[in-house]
């Protein structure tokens, strides 16, 4: 048999695939799970293969807002998570293409595109679905400058997210341009919740990847242009350019919904965790301090309230 005849060589090659490449029969039950899905998600084919979408390993959700538009001939991406394109697909017979966040198996978010097709037989019934899926090129160029950072010593060891003195830097950076030039710019303090709650239950080893798994959340759903840190312990202070007062109302939610629908690995078990969030935008006659006090006020309020929740500085 020629080579290009055998049917094993296109399984081989999508087997190999850098981009994720998964297929559902009509149940949504996953029968294929590519290297490229493995890398992405962390989770492997024995993992997946023969679990139905319904069942949510990969705790997909929506981002709020996307400017992301659908390619020719593609559904826009009004159709949800990842499962909810697969019963489209199924359904409906058409190309889907969405912009979601999946759950990486080691807990932290990951934005994917993703496309998606229906697979007909020879009579044209549908029979199955296949999606495919890449980390966004925001995603993609983030890891990049990350590495180069890394090798310059400008990174926090435990968190892989900017140092101390190197995300306070950066808040110099944006105040002395906002002196100049009144383009708006927030901050956020992010605290991760009931710490004292997690060392009583879990032991103090659970911290480090608790702070792991919030700080590659946080980062993976910010964009290219803005800033995170480590402030101290279990705080992150965010910097986000162009970001108005109204505007970060919107970004600290959705921070804080990627958050909370992230989750720990510990010894076998999945432990949720939230934060609270403390905005303050930049005005005119701002320092680092002043900022950092009215940032810091807010979060305190967030945290009274009983965490998860943001509070926006009013001045």
């Amino acid at each position: 048999m020629p080579l290009i005849e055998d049917p094993e060589i296109f399984r081989t090659v999508l087997e190999c695939l850098p981009t994720g490449v998964y297929l559902v029969d009509l149940d949504q039950r996953i029968l294929f799970w590519n290297e490229g899905a493995e890398q992405i998600t962390g989770y492997l084919r024995q993992d997946v293969v023969g679990h139905f979408c319904r069942d949510n390993l990969l705790a997909e959700s929506r981002p709020d807002n996307t400017n992301q538009k659908a390619p020719p001939g593609a559904k826009p991406s009004n159709v949800g998570p990842a499962s909810d394109a697969i019963l489209s697909i199924l359904r409906d017979g058409k190309r889907t293409f969405a912009e979601v966040s999946l759950r990486h198996k080691n807990g932290h978010r990951v934005f994917v595109r993703l496309r998606g097709v229906p697979i007909r037989n020879s009579h044209g019934t549908i029979v199955g679905a296949a999606e495919s899926f890449d980390e966004s090129f925001s995603a993609s160029a983030c890891d990049r400058r990350h590495d180069k950072l890394e090798g310059y010593g400008c990174l926090d060891p435990e968190t892989g997210v900017l140092t101390h003195r190197l995300i306070l830097s950066h808040l110099r950076e944006s105040l002395a341009t906002f002196a100049e030039h009144p383009v708006p710019f927030c901050i956020l303090l992010i605290q991760i919740d009931a710490v004292d709650r997690l060392l009583a239950a879990y032991g103090r080893g659970v911290i480090p990847t608790c702070l792991s798994v919030v700080a590659q959340t946080l980062q993976n759903s910010l964009r290219p242009t803005d800033f995170l840190g480590r402030y101290s312990d279990a705080l992150f202070l965010a910097v986000l350019t162009e970001c108005s007062g109204s505007e970060i109302v919107l970004a600290a939610n959705r921070l804080k919904k990627m958050v909370a629908t992230s989750q720990v690995k510990w010894w076998g078990d999945g432990i949720p965790v939230t934060a609270s969030f403390g905005a303050a935008y930049a005005i005119p006659g701002d320092k680092p301090e002043s900022i950092l006090r009215r940032a810091e006020k807010t979060l305190g309020a967030s945290v009274a309230a009983g965490g998860n929740t943001v509070t926006v500085d009013t001045v």
